[in-house]
């Protein structure tokens, strides 16, 4: 490990110490989907041989890591930033990805001894805090509210934060998801992340390597890891969609470990292993503050059937359930006001059928019945 990664690594330690648990395990919970995206990934550029298949691999994957150019060239964070934002930035970003890539000098280029669990390490502390940074930095809006800073200090803060953010993202594919989620709650945090995620080149190590470890007991963990979670069909760290990546990490592992591939992280079974402690603790919905954001693409009079947390904001008995885009990083909130104004406990699930109208205020749901229910198994939506 680098100096700078010791210190950074001491840095999280001590701010970790003054923050709840709960909201720990939610960025921990974050940062074990963007580890589960990417491990099947990151095991198969490891596998691939050659410079052309690696750039292939990582051409169709998430766009974690340094593997193989800038990770804007992922096709799927691509197909997902065309959904979110539409084809000119999309493409504006693509492009630019593909430009960066032309420029690139051949030191720059595909390794052949890639380090499957180096560079899991390498994407680990940036996930956490980055998810410990989205978890709590929204909790100061309030303050920031008291305190009365003008709008554009506030936007320009929020357009830096989105610029930091996006130059360490440890996942192409997660930053554009975020960006999509604070489109709205923060646009120029949003922008931010655009501009940088995938587009800054990340630090490589140096060629020379002083030791090199034994690191088929971290694969073999990372496979079981993975195994783990595609048994539990995702388990509200990575859309289901994933799940047969997940199955196929497996053997990925199987055919490093046999290979007996070395590694040069001095502690390679340490994040493997705080996958499945996260996998253990489970992934918890965000408690992050909630913003006015409803279901896309309503219009008055269309049927609707939800289910989800009853919060009361605003006066009104508002449904909240969380919706995952592609891991836990990417988590959003999908609020759904209502006409009731019913005084339930906290955290209690309601299951409502009615239709969309319109006030003033926006959309609601008018209410034809509704009924109190049990918390679902999986409490996230997937999308």
């Amino acid at each position: 490990m680098t100096l700078a990664r010791r210190v950074a690594a001491g840095a999280a330690l001590l701010g970790c110490a003054a923050i709840p648990a709960p909201l720990l395990h939610q960025a921990l919970a974050a940062a074990a989907g963007t580890l589960f995206e990417a491990a099947p990934f990151v095991l198969a550029v490891a596998l691939c041989r050659g410079p052309l298949v690696r750039r292939a691999a990582a051409l169709f994957g998430c766009g974690c890591g340094s593997a193989a150019g800038p990770a804007a060239l992922s096709l799927p964070a691509a197909g997902l930033c065309w959904v979110a934002f539409g084809p000119i930035v999309a493409l504006a970003r693509f492009g630019a990805a593909a430009l960066l890539a032309a420029r690139s000098t051949p030191g720059c280029g595909p390794h052949d001894d890639f380090d499957p669990l180096d560079q899991l390490n390498a994407i680990a502390l940036p996930a956490f805090g980055l998810a410990l940074a989205t978890t709590v930095l929204p909790m100061l809006h309030p303050v920031v509210a008291v305190a009365r800073v003008p709008a554009m200090y506030v936007a320009v803060l929020e357009g830096a934060a989105g610029l930091l953010a996006g130059a360490f993202a440890p996942c192409c594919t997660a930053a554009v998801a975020l960006a999509a989620m604070l489109r709205f709650a923060a646009p120029f945090a949003a922008a931010g992340l655009l501009v940088t995620a995938g587009l800054v080149p990340a630090r490589r190590r140096a060629p020379e390597r002083v030791a090199a470890y034994d690191g088929r007991f971290g694969i073999a963990l990372l496979g079981v890891a993975c195994a783990a979670l595609a048994m539990h069909g995702g388990s509200g760290f990575v859309h289901p969609r994933l799940v047969p990546l997940l199955w196929s990490a497996l053997p990925a592992a199987v055919i490093a470990v046999r290979a007996r591939t070395a590694t040069a992280a001095r502690f390679g079974a340490l994040v493997p292993a705080a996958m499945l402690a996260a996998l253990v603790l489970g992934s918890p919905p965000p408690a992050a503050p909630l913003g006015s954001e409803t279901l896309d693409d309503l219009y008055s009079g269309e049927a609707i059937a939800f289910t989800g947390v009853a919060q009361t904001i605003d006066g009104r008995t508002t449904l909240v359930r969380y919706a995952i885009t592609c891991c836990r990083a990417d988590a959003s909130a999908i609020v759904l006001p209502t006409n009731l104004h019913l005084r339930l406990p906290r955290d209690a699930w309601l299951a409502l059928r009615g239709t969309i109208a319109r006030d003033e205020s926006g959309f609601y749901a008018r209410a034809s019945t509704w009924r109190r229910v049990a918390a679902p198994a999986d409490p996230y939506l997937y999308r």
